[in-house]
Order: C-alpha cells, then structure tokens, then sequence
C-alpha cells in the first residue's frame, strides 16, 4: 500500500484533533491467515508477554512478539501506516512494540490496564494501530472505546466506541483516556504496532522487551537502511 503525503498529512490533523482515526481495513482473508498462524503458537499470561511464563487460563492471553512478527501480513500492513506516525510525531517514528492479545468473557474483577479508562504513558510521544483480528460488531463483543480530544489534555469532546468486522483498523495516541470492553460472548483478538520518539522509550525497558532476530521474518525483512533503522527495537 502506497499512501500519498496529503492522505497521510491528512490522518496525522485528524489524530491531533481526535486522538483517534478509522483506516481502511486489513483484509478479512490477511487477518484469517494471521489468526490461523497464531493458533499454532503457545500463549502467556498477561496481555503484553513480559517473561513469558504459559498462560494457564484467566480473562487475558496474549502471544510472542517473535510469534507476531512471523504471523503472515500484520507487519506489512503496520508498516504501510509508518508514514502517518512520521507525520504525527513529528521526527522519525520508532516502532517499538508489535503484540497480539486475546481476552475472555468472566465474572471477576475488570483487567484494569485494558478494561477500565486509562491512559498510557510509553514515551513523551507515541502511536498506536490496532487491528481488530476476530469480529467486534456490537459492544458486547469487546468493543474500544476512546474518549476523543483528551490526548491533548482537554475534557472529553465524546466517546468514540469502535465496533467492526474482523480486519478493522485504527490509530490513536495512547496518552488519550481508552479501554476495551470485555467480551460478553466470545472472545476478542487484537493486535497492535507501536511507534514512539525514544530510543528506547520507557515502556520497552518495564515491558522487558528486547529485539527479534531478523530471520524470523526471513526474505520479509526490509533491505531500506533507513526502515532497517525504524524498527530496529523490534527487529535486527
């Protein structure tokens, strides 16, 4: 996917009025063969894996970024959003973290680092894409839900609740207050590309994280010095 500047300079405005912006979606066929990939491989506990202890049931699963990066198409579809974050942030955008995580429908205590209003705090700046990877067509399904305009610090200009087939795709700024519904059905898979401005930022350091080694993505690698550069925190 090529983007022209004006279209990319043009979700840049919307995230700095919004903090949140719809874009064209992953193919349902893309997100059906990078599901089915990420049902081979083992999961974690938590829905960032940190030291990767097994997930033995609980509301919140998630997988390797190794895992994710090797999962066909997702990496390629976040890169093709990188010219966005350039004009976000303002400077050249780090991709810092690739994830998957999967959540449940239970009766305990809501997971307050996803399913209660919060916002994040990875860097002075950064950007967010999910990928809705199973179907959220109705809140119940685990519907986000980011409260517009106070990523910039200000009240709540509205609640945006984005709801959408499989392959539903968004940016926002984490710094806005966000969370995601628990599902009340079955469960919710969603991934996530991050770009921030530090080298590394602060999450990547408490997150545990550290690069994946290129030949997980084999001829997919990118050969650009510059993008080599780019996400050389999750990659290299």
């Amino acid at each position: 996917m090529i983007l022209s500047h004006r279209f990319t300079g043009e979700l840049a405005d919307a995230l700095q009025s919004h903090g949140v912006v719809m874009l064209p979606e992953m193919s349902r066929e893309h997100v059906s063969e990078m599901l089915a990939f990420l049902r081979t491989c083992p999961r974690y506990a938590c829905h960032v894996e940190r030291d990767r202890q097994p997930y033995a049931g609980g509301d919140v699963a998630c997988w390797s970024m190794d895992d994710v990066l090797a999962a066909p198409n997702f990496f390629e579809f976040a890169l093709s959003w990188a010219g966005v974050a350039w004009d976000y942030l303002g400077c050249t955008p780090r991709m810092y973290s690739v994830n998957a995580f999967e959540t449940f429908p239970a009766d305990t205590r809501l997971n307050p680092d996803i399913q209660e209003f919060h916002t994040d705090k990875d860097d002075d700046k950064f950007l967010a894409l999910f990928v809705y990877l199973t179907d959220v067509t109705t809140p119940e399904d685990g519907a986000h839900e980011y409260q517009m305009g106070t990523h910039a610090g200000l009240e709540s200009r509205g609640l945006a609740q984005i709801c959408g087939s499989a392959g539903t795709a968004f940016l926002s700024d984490g710094k806005g207050r966000h969370r995601g519904l628990r599902p009340q059905h079955g469960s919710r898979v969603i991934a996530w590309a991050r770009w921030g401005i530090s080298d590394p930022p602060a999450s990547y350091l408490w997150d545990h994280m550290k690069p994946s080694s290129r030949a997980v993505l084999g001829d997919r690698y990118p050969t650009d010095p510059v993008l080599q550069d780019q996400i050389k925190l999750v990659v290299q």
